[in-house]
């Protein structure tokens, strides 16, 4: 027990693999964002024009 409790957190974990895992979430997270600030805009005029859509805004 006292083994493990004199133990750093730095030697749990090599600080160069939490570098990467920290370079992995950011660029994770970017395609994220750049997907949904595509997708967004082009879903918004996807419904738009579906909407007003000359033949569905005729009246009978």
């Amino acid at each position: 027990m006292d083994a493990i409790s004199q133990t750093s957190p730095e030697a749990v974990l090599p600080k160069h693999i939490l570098d990467i895992w920290v370079i992995v979430l950011i660029i994770l997270a970017t395609i994220v964002i750049m997907t949904s600030l595509v997708l967004c805009p082009a879903t918004a005029v996807i419904i738009y024009r579906i909407r007003t859509h000359p033949t569905l805004s005729q009246a009978f």
